[in-house]
């Protein structure tokens, strides 16, 4: 029980799984200190680069940096170094990453443009660093010289440069002091030897340590809501109540939701009682760029396991119930319910302790210390839901007149609660 759930859950047998991943390499300053990752998109335990596109990768690796494992598993206090394409280099995705926490990395086939130099620039005023991956001296670099006073850190990769190269590229760069140099794919001493007394600042490469995997639990998600959901965003006045209630009903989005408030660059200090009140607080424009960039993410990916699922589908079936009596008896506050009944099961799920559940998503206090097993007046309503799985009825009478509801309302319910979820199934 050390992790707050036992071997078997409403029904549903414990196994061991993760299908979360990302893939680090540690970049360590001259003093010999890791001061930053490169952050690496994996999408198995084998330690490689999975044959996709540079775009997709980045996208992955931004979901599960950001909104599955949270960036402070994968990276602590340390930065990440995150390749981007040209492509995504356009794209409005940066507003709501915290530029203490990433370096961009343009890739070496990007093609250097006045619109990008535009682009770079825009994001060099808000605060982010800007990396220049496995630089030489081409010749786009030497038409577009005013890249350099953007420009915070050049990777030169000692793998594929020679000698005579490098030496080029530090009678160069010593014009702009503003610039650090890192070494990577040092694999020997006397590279890094080499590289230390060429002025490097930076190092990162076998020689260090090599690339690991840091893991976690996903939750699968119904890409259909998420179109679903962008269709909402493109009528000509978006009703949040309807784009709420979708997301309600996909525990994944949800939960990434409120990872999104409380990882993010949005610094909210209060604590969030219903998805509409997330949505309401980033914004409607940012809400519809994440879900696109989820419903992207997920186009990807493979079918989620039973197990999960299952435990998912149990998750739904409690928020609904929760809901559902609430409003019967009167609450003012249903959606609170719901949120507890959605993610009673997350630390079953994602095999964490509620410690470190509730460090990730910004639950009110209420929802958070009855997930924590605090009796509050949501407690009867959450163990009702959970005294119908296990077919208690003894425990369901005595719960039923706490709240004051009849018999043939909790059948009522739980038909209703049963029906919904597997229609979102």
């Amino acid at each position: 029980m050390a992790n707050g759930y036992s071997n078997t859950v409403c029904g549903v047998e414990q196994v061991e799984e993760t299908d979360v991943f990302v893939g680090r390499q540690p970049i360590l300053n001259q003093q010999g200190d890791i001061c930053a990752y490169e952050l690496l998109y994996r999408n198995s335990s084998d330690n490689f680069f999975p044959g996709v596109d540079s775009d997709t990768a980045t996208i992955g690796l931004l979901v599960n940096t950001f909104l599955s494992l949270g960036v402070e598993k994968v990276t602590g206090q340390n930065v990440a170094f995150i390749n981007f394409s040209g492509e995504l280099l356009a794209q409005d995705i940066f507003s709501s990453l915290n530029p203490d926490r990433i370096v961009i990395e343009v890739l070496e086939d990007v093609a250097i443009t006045p619109a990008l130099l535009t682009r770079l620039k825009s994001l060099k005023k808000a605060g982010f660093k800007i990396a220049l991956d496995d630089f030489i001296l081409q010749q786009q670099y030497m038409d577009h010289i005013e890249l350099f006073d953007i420009i915070d850190i050049i990777k030169v990769d000692y793998q594929i440069t020679t000698a005579a190269e490098r030496v080029e590229i530090e009678k160069f760069i010593k014009k702009y002091p503003n610039i650090q140099r890192l070494a990577e794919k040092i694999e020997t001493e006397q590279q890094y030897r080499e590289a230390k007394k060429a002025g490097y600042q930076l190092f990162q490469g076998y020689f260090f340590a090599k690339p690991e995997i840091v893991t976690g639990i996903g939750i699968p998600s119904n890409v259909s809501f998420h179109f679903q959901i962008l269709e909402l965003f493109n009528t000509a006045t978006p009703n949040i109540d309807e784009i709420a209630a979708l997301i309600m009903r996909d525990i994944s989005l949800s939960y990434k939701l409120l990872r999104s408030v409380n990882t993010l660059a949005f610094n909210v200090p209060r604590r969030i009682s219903s998805i509409k009140q997330a949505i309401v607080i980033i914004g409607l424009r940012e809400t519809r760029k994440w879900i696109l960039v989820l419903a992207l993410h997920e186009m990807g990916q493979g079918e989620g396991n039973g197990r999960t699922k299952a435990l998912v589908e149990y998750s739904l079936t409690r928020a609904k119930m929760c809901e559902l009596l609430a409003k019967q008896v009167g609450k003012s506050n249903p959606e609170e319910y719901y949120l507890t009944g959605m993610f009673s099961l997350i630390n079953v799920i994602m095999k964490l302790d509620w410690e470190d559940i509730l460090q990730l998503i910004p639950l009110s206090d209420k929802v958070a210390h009855t997930l924590k097993g605090k009796r509050t007046e949501i407690t009867p309503f959450l163990q009702i839901s959970e005294a119908i799985e296990r077919f208690n009825w003894k425990q369901l009478d005595q719960l039923a007149g706490e709240i004051g509801i009849d018999n043939s309302k909790l059948s009522a319910f739980s038909i209703e609660a049963n029906r919904w979820t597997h229609i979102l199934a």
